[in-house]
């Protein structure tokens, strides 16, 4: 069977690795600010492509340049992948463990290539810090990443990444030299010069697929959140609405909705200006989130009104929630904000075949009843169950 030559190998993976850096900074310019990361990996890449060109100039240029250069820009291009998944995933970047592992890379090639020569030891050297950045990015993407296709078979590609990388530092204290010498053709150099050529690229398309997937989050749940608060808008809501009631016809159990009106807000607006009562709405969406547990839904439907749905809630339990809601705010004490106080009307539902509407109505005529008798009170939508705020 006909080798491949190791060179050719080398010169096309350094080719695809340069589209795909261009790709990447492509991709970068249409995805939104928000989404990180992407610039790191076509950086990456393109180091990668200096550190090929570098490695071309072998037998040109003396070993001792050549060999230290080429390698630290193959430590930095796998580094910069780390960087942008810490990036990417909101982690703080870790510039302090790259510049150690290239340090640590530098003092090994120095090492064994000036003062104990060594092509063995200087390859299960280098295995060391770039099996370091590899369980970085796995952790990482394991630890951070949403479940879904896209982060397993990115998962998957750095795991395979790894393991080349550990087989072949292995090797090098076990196989005689030549075995590991990707320079030497033979059939075991031919094969792990392939999969690590399609590696980089496959790296790649897998973090674009992760970052695309982020982009559909982010439109999905942009176009089902309130621009002001991030609270849910009413088709949001719906959805959420939707997920809930299907869970309540599978499983009897009680769900609860607040209609919250906050109370006096023209007025906020009259005398503090409309910029004075978005930082009010704000606000508001922020304590009532915070007095939510994580399965409940707050939404604004508009104006000063939200609404909160509760699963797994009965009525008693929801006044309890509404009344951690008030106390939040009535507390609140941000500097040039005023305190504006609500009123809290609740329903609940236990039949799956209740209209959506129905329930709105019912916690509607509550807060309406809430407002009539005084606001910065709590009513239900049962007659016999008026709630009367309690005394400070």
């Amino acid at each position: 069977m006909k080798v491949l030559d190791p060179y050719s190998l080398v010169l096309m993976a350094s080719m695809m690795c340069g589209v795909m850096s261009a790709v990447l900074f492509l991709v970068r310019r249409s995805f939104p600010a928000d989404i990180h990361g992407l610039g790191h990996w076509g950086a990456a890449l393109a180091v990668q492509v200096l550190s090929t060109a570098c490695y071309s100039f072998k037998g040109t240029l003396p070993d001792g340049f050549v060999l230290p250069v080429a390698n630290l820009l193959f430590v930095l291009g796998n580094g910069l992948c780390a960087m942008g998944l810490q990036a990417f995933y909101g982690r703080p970047q870790g510039w302090r463990m790259l510049g150690g592992a290239l340090g640590f890379a530098l003092v090994g090639m120095v090492y064994w290539l000036f003062v104990v020569p060594s092509y063995t030891a200087r390859v299960t050297w280098m295995a060391l810090p770039l099996s370091l950045i590899n369980g970085t990015q796995l952790w990482l993407v394991l630890r951070h990443g949403r479940r879904h296709f896209a982060t397993y078979f990115l998962a998957m590609l750095i795991g395979v990444n790894a393991v080349l990388v550990a087989v072949r530092g292995a090797m090098a204290l076990l196989v005689p030299a030549p075995t590991v010498d990707l320079t030497q053709p033979g059939t075991l150099q031919g094969i792990y010069l392939v999969i690590t050529a399609m590696v980089p690229i496959l790296l790649s398309v897998g973090f674009i697929m992760v970052a695309t997937k982020r982009l559909q989050f982010t439109l999905e749940r942009r176009s089902a959140s309130d621009p002001l608060t991030g609270a849910l808008n009413r088709r949001g809501f719906d959805a959420a609405y939707a997920r809930e009631l299907a869970r309540l016809r599978r499983r009897p159990r009680a769900l609860a909705l607040l209609a919250i009106d906050l109370d006096h807000f023209k007025a906020v607006n009259d005398v503090h200006g409309h910029g004075v009562g978005d930082k009010v709405l704000v606000r508001t969406a922020s304590l009532v989130g915070a007095a939510l547990r994580e399965s409940d839904y707050l939404a604004r439907f508009g104006g000063e009104e939200f609404v909160v749905l509760l699963p797994d809630t009965d009525m008693q339990l929801a006044a309890t929630v509404a009344h951690r809601i008030q106390a939040a705010l009535r507390t609140a004490c941000d500097t040039g904000i005023p305190v504006c106080t609500a009123s809290i009307g609740i329903a609940a539902q236990t039949d799956p075949r209740q209209e959506l509407d129905d329930l709105l109505d019912a916690a509607d005529r509550a807060l309406y009843r809430a407002k009539a008798n005084g606001r910065d009170r709590i009513e239900l939508a049962v007659e016999e169950g008026s709630l009367r705020r309690a005394s400070a």
